[in-house]
């Protein structure tokens, strides 16, 4: 249930909505950022299951057209929130979004001390109650036609990997983006009014499920080349990858900590305690990337793992040491 907060206004209580504890709680509980990582996976799984038990009248149809709906409305806020950190060409556009929307006291504090980011407020902010507005929404951030691009966006593991033609992951844009229409006023009728007559056939449910899945694929391929370029696909790409994108982040660290030592007379104490303060942290760095990436020991994926965990951890310590230089400078 969302928070509330009671407020004196002219002798009655109005109640207001504290989206503060409602993005810290999401935030909480994994949603967005975790659950909507990969919607045409969960979405395929969702797909799975119904074609198995359908043949079982008992089984309720309404569950997988409101989970569906669920799945596509948290992918598009976590995607919505990853484009707005992402650079202040995505922040400035998200304004756009936000033009009748209060930010409080409040969420102002929550950015400032890096409780929420501005990404949380954008993307838990706009409404998404139609496909219409999910396709909005990204062609205000991204400016340009979103269309365009999921008409004719392709798998790049089914091209590139397994060298198959190029072909579309929707076939037919139009027949895809009627059937999510669809999907989601089926949705709203289900969720806020009380049909006496059945609005949707079951035999309707694989082929809208199914349109979900292409869309969310799409969307997932249009975004990420978008937000990263052109990843890799490979383990082995993968893991170059991985290592090239942690060992950058480490020449970042060392021209820091260098910067600081021009600037500290070796006579001073400060300098050891600096030297012992680094040693310590990259062995405890090393040792937790060891321990966290334990069970995927002997798999090609591990190094993968190891070198992300090292480059977040890296990462936290570069902003550690930069404070630390800017607070000694102000002394």
């Amino acid at each position: 249930m969302p928070c509330r907060q009671p407020v004196w206004r002219r002798g009655e209580i109005v109640v207001r909505r504290d989206r503060t504890s409602e993005i810290i709680g999401i935030k909480t509980r994994g949603g967005s950022a975790t659950n909507g990582a990969f919607a045409s996976y969960t979405l395929d799984a969702l797909k799975r299951e119904w074609d198995k038990l359908s043949v079982n009248r008992e089984v309720p149809s309404d569950f997988y057209i409101i989970r569906a709906v669920t799945i596509l409305e948290v992918f598009t806020r976590a995607r919505i929130g990853m484009l707005v950190d992402l650079g202040k060409d995505y922040a400035k556009r998200a304004t756009d979004l936000l033009k009748d929307y209060r930010i409080d006291f409040d969420l102002v504090q929550s950015v400032y001390g890096r409780t929420i980011a501005l990404g949380n407020i954008v993307a838990h902010s706009v409404q998404i109650n139609s496909f219409g507005q999910i396709v909005d929404h990204f062609k205000v951030l991204l400016e340009f036609d979103l269309s365009d691009r999921l008409a004719k966006a392709v798998d790049r593991w089914e091209t590139e990997v397994k060298k198959k033609p190029s072909c579309p992951i929707i076939p037919v844009y139009a027949s895809m983006a009627a059937q999510l229409k669809r999907l989601f006023e089926l949705r709203h009728i289900l969720c806020h009014e009380l049909p006496k007559k059945a609005v949707y056939s079951r035999n309707e449910i694989s082929d809208l499920l199914g349109h979900a899945v292409t869309f969310a694929d799409a969307l997932q391929n249009v975004l990420n080349f978008e937000m990263y370029g052109l990843t890799p696909l490979t383990q082995t790409e993968m893991n170059i990858d991985a290592g090239r994108r942690l060992r950058s982040k480490e020449h970042e660290l060392e021209a820091l900590i260098e910067s600081i030592r021009s600037e500290i007379s070796w006579a001073d104490g400060e300098i050891g305690t600096l030297q012992i303060s680094q040693e310590t942290w990259k062995a405890y760095r090393d040792a937790y990337c060891e321990f966290s990436t334990w069970l995927n020991r002997g798999g090609s994926i591990r190094s993968t793992l190891w070198a992300g965990r090292a480059r977040d951890i890296t990462e936290q310590r570069i902003a550690q040491v930069r404070s630390w230089k800017e607070h000694r400078s102000s002394l």
